[in-house]
Parts: structure tokens; sequence; C-alpha cells
């Protein structure tokens, strides 16, 4: 039995719109699962004095599908791991974090509203005038690309973060010598060059 043009054509045709479809739906799956990653909110509880002082961060987080806040200790000296001190699961979606003006507790915005969080990182109720306004992230950062790589300039010094736009800066210690950066999807401890 030989196929007549008429049946090649509709085969053909048919073969199409099944390769179409599937194609389509993959699409629509894969485009579907993809979220917006936002940068985790970070804020810096305690700067290091020196290379046996660590200094501690609180981060607010996406972590398997909750929004934790966890309080971590930079580990100079062990390649800069990041040890978790405290850890608790958030009712709400972060939108910005605060330090407290008094205490080790911190503000996390959630739904529009400022919550306060105590050292042990439990939800308190606090009044809100304790919240600390600014925050010790660097501003009015001066980057320049060189060969590709972001240089930061920081007063008569020179921070490369390599090929990435930075988000956030926080000095990590009291002298500058070490920064952390938020980019897009990283978290990157920086160390300054002369």
């Amino acid at each position: 039995m030989r196929e007549t043009r008429k049946e090649r054509r509709v085969r053909f045709l048919l073969l199409f719109i099944c390769i179409s479809f599937t194609i389509g739906a993959l699409y629509y799956k894969y485009s579907k699962q993809r979220e917006v990653i936002n940068p985790p909110l970070v804020t810096v509880l305690h700067q290091s004095l020196d290379k046996e002082d660590y200094p501690i961060i609180v981060l607010a987080k996406k972590q398997d599908n909750n929004y934790i806040l966890a309080e971590y200790e930079v580990q100079i000296d062990n390649n800069y791991l990041f040890k978790t001190r405290k850890a608790a699961t958030l009712d709400g979606k972060p939108t910005m974090i605060s330090l407290d003006k008094e205490s080790k507790g911190v503000w996390v915005k959630m739904d529009g509203q400022w919550n306060y969080f105590t050292s042990d990182l439990e939800q308190a109720t606090r009044s809100p005038e304790y919240r600390e306004r600014k925050s010790v992230e660097q501003s009015n950062l001066i980057e320049k690309i060189e060969d590709g790589r972001t240089i930061v300039q920081l007063g008569d010094k020179q921070l490369d973060v390599g090929k990435r736009k930075i988000n956030q800066l926080f000095s990590l210690s009291k002298d500058g010598s070490m920064w952390l950066v938020i980019t897009d999807q990283k978290i990157i401890i920086s160390t300054l060059k002369n």
C-alpha cells in the first residue's frame, strides 16, 4: 500500500500539531513554576572587632516554602562559614528588616506591619519607637566596571565583588576590612584590597 500525498500531508499535520501541543504544554508548565527570587533581607547584629570576634547577621529568606528568620555567626577562620545560632519560622512574607535601638532584637515588616523579635527570635510586643530607622548598609556606593568585574570604591580602598551586580553592602567589621555583599541571588563575603 502506497501512501498518497493527501495522507502524507495529514500525517505530517497531525505530527506537527502533537509536537506543538507538547512543546506548548512544557513551556506553560515551566513558566508557571518560575518564581521571582528576591534577595534575602539582611541586617548586621554585631560587627567584628578582630579575628577572634565573629560578626553576627540576621537573615530573613524563603526556604522550603516557608519564610524563616535566622541568626548566623560568620566564622572568619573557617572559610567564612555561616553557622546557624538560632532560627524561627515567620508567619508571613518579610519585606523589610531593621535593628532595635536598645536590645539585640530585630524588627521584621510583614504584611505592612512591623513585628518585633527578641534576641531568641521569639515574637514579642514592643513599641515601634524602639525600631532603628537607619541601617548599617553602605549607601552612595561608587561602583565601576573594570574588565567585566565590579569594583566598589570605599574611601581609599577598593572592594572587588567579581562579575556580580550589588543590591546591598554591609560592613561586617568595625575597621571596614570585611563586607557582606548581597546580589540578586547570592550572599558573598568580600575583603578589601589596597
